[in-house]
């Protein structure tokens, strides 16, 4: 029995529409800025890439952003009420505009605030030292229901806007 080969011109075809496809389904198709931040836990709250945004020592009496993505995986929403740490006068708590909310971060059920590359929502106010790139900060974030976590945050320079 005698076999033939497709056409060249077919399993070209065949090479090139399996290409197309896998860029979909591929998982940089999802792809998310790479950050250098911490990761914590508490409740039904996760906290992700938290970071100190900074290219340069943040000089004592300065502002700089706390970044990070914050997930609640309740079926209520929560609220992150305070952020507080010894590295810092305060830490303000900003709304979706940058302006200072005095009611926190509201967390929907199922949702999440996402501050990496976004909006900036919380920010360390008058820092009582300078702060090292190469530093780590404490720092504690409080939450209505889920509690409290304290992290080690580092600092690093963020990925700014996404176009």
């Amino acid at each position: 029995m005698r076999r033939t080969l497709p056409p060249a011109w077919a399993l070209t075809s065949l090479l090139v529409l399996g290409g197309c496809a896998a860029g979909q389904e591929a998982e940089t198709a999802q792809e998310t800025p790479d950050v250098a931040g911490v990761d914590g836990t508490v409740g039904e709250v996760s906290l992700d890439d938290v970071f100190l945004d900074a290219e340069d020592t943040v000089e004592a009496g300065a502002s700089v952003p706390l970044r990070g993505v914050l997930t609640n995986d309740a079926e209520q929403a929560d609220r992150l009420v305070g952020v507080s740490t010894p590295a810092a006068e305060s830490v303000q708590l900003l709304d979706e505009s940058g302006a200072p909310s005095a009611d926190g971060i509201e967390l929907p059920a199922g949702g999440q605030v996402e501050a990496v590359s976004e909006a900036v929502r919380m920010q360390l106010e008058q820092v009582t030292a300078p702060i090292a790139p190469t530093d780590t900060v404490r720092v504690t974030f409080t939450f209505a229901t889920a509690g409290e976590v304290v992290l080690d945050v580092p600092v690093t320079p963020g990925p700014g806007p996404v176009d």
